[in-house]
């Protein structure tokens, strides 16, 4: 066994110094030891906070987890609560934060086995489920004690989303969910190659920077918008204590849900939903937002060109213009303009005192 690996770390160091690929450059920028760059360091808990911990930053204690948030924006105005994805943390809604603040409440968490959250000593990985992860998040949600809100997840946290908003339909406003996971689909190689039995227990004692980076690359529809900062980020966290053994966890849940049908309890969702997918998601097929939209009973779907799996991360702008129109109106249908020769559609613009009001048709809409 000690033999074995010595060879993958030999083997694993070779790759790293040798590859000429973009994602082993980007990475090694990033790294400064060898053992940083070969993936089976540790970065200290006390360093990170020093990066990543600001002044909106809180900690609570949850179902085991010390999950770290932040509660940031208008304390008068509705609250929203953004999810991340996998290998991701709260600092994905960045832009989306900025723009939500003037008007809302804004809470955003590190799911529990990333970010700041990571995963707790006392508990062993392979209870790291599915179950775990969704009753950890509805005793956050009971800690802040919310109980009226909107939600918006992506990836692994749009499910976590859709999930809590088909168990508690009463408690969620909107719902807005970016390239969720939960649908049968063709698994992306890098979830084949971590949980593949001989590979298995290197990725949990060793992560590359470059396979992170690499990663992170195909969840772009165009990686050249992908910042150093942004990279240095996703490799920082990603050498967090336990962060490997979290990382394949999911993998490995993700792999299994993807493999069979399953009943899920979407038709409950009673909020309005907006379904924004990326077109060049390589991950989670653009296909699947079909599914989403037939079986949640009020959704809509928005495709963005050019864009890959986190969308609220490579198009902020864009994506948030949308998110912040559908949290105002419930909707992303747009308004006709009356026009000369359309006397039937200026009747309908016609308010109860003859004035033209054009936003009548969205009366009634929440």
């Amino acid at each position: 066994m000690n033999r074995m690996r010595a060879f993958l770390i030999t083997l694993l160091a070779a790759l790293t110094l040798l590859s000429g690929c973009s994602a082993v450059k980007t990475s090694l920028k990033q790294t400064p030891t060898l053992a940083n760059a070969m993936g089976v360091a540790e970065i200290p808990e006390r360093d990170l906070r020093r990066e990543y911990v600001n002044r909106q930053s809180r900690f609570v204690e949850v179902n085991g987890f010390n999950i770290h948030y932040r509660d940031e924006g208008n304390p008068d105005g509705p609250v929203i609560v953004l999810v991340h994805g996998i290998m991701s943390s709260l600092h994905t809604w960045d832009v989306w934060t900025r723009g939500l603040a003037d008007t809302h409440r804004v809470i955003r968490l590190d799911v529990p086995g990333y970010g700041l959250t990571g995963v707790p000593d006392e508990l062993d990985v392979d209870q790291f489920d599915e179950t775990l992860l969704l009753t950890t998040f509805e005793k956050f949600i009971e800690e802040l004690e919310l109980t009226r809100f909107s939600l918006a997840g992506n990836s692994l946290g749009g499910y976590i989303s859709a999930m809590y908003a088909a168990r508690h339909p009463e408690r969620v406003e909107k719902l807005i969910l970016l390239d969720p996971v939960a649908y049968p689909q063709e698994v992306p190689w890098l979830f084949k190659l971590a949980t593949h039995p001989a590979v298995k227990p290197f990725a949990k004692l060793a992560m590359p920077p470059w396979m992170v980076t690499l990663g992170l690359e195909e969840v772009y529809g165009d990686p050249k918008k992908i910042t150093p900062e942004t990279a240095k980020r996703y490799i920082y966290m990603s050498q967090r204590h336990r962060a490997r053994e979290s990382y394949v966890r999911t993998l490995e849940m993700l792999k299994e849900a993807s493999s069979r049908e399953r009943p899920l309890p979407f038709g409950n969702i009673q909020a309005p939903a907006l379904v924004m997918w990326g077109k060049e998601d390589h991950w989670v097929p653009v296909k699947l937002a079909e599914r989403w939209e037939k079986d949640i009973p009020n959704a809509q779907v928005k495709i963005y060109d050019g864009v890959g799996h986190i969308p609220m991360e490579e198009a902020p702008e864009l994506t948030l213009k949308d998110a912040l129109a559908f949290l105002d109106q419930g909707s992303l249908i747009e308004v006709p303009t009356p026009t000369s020769d359309t006397e039937d559609l200026e009747a309908i613009l016609k308010g109860d005192n003859g004035t033209e009001d054009i936003f009548a048709p969205l009366e009634g809409i929440q």
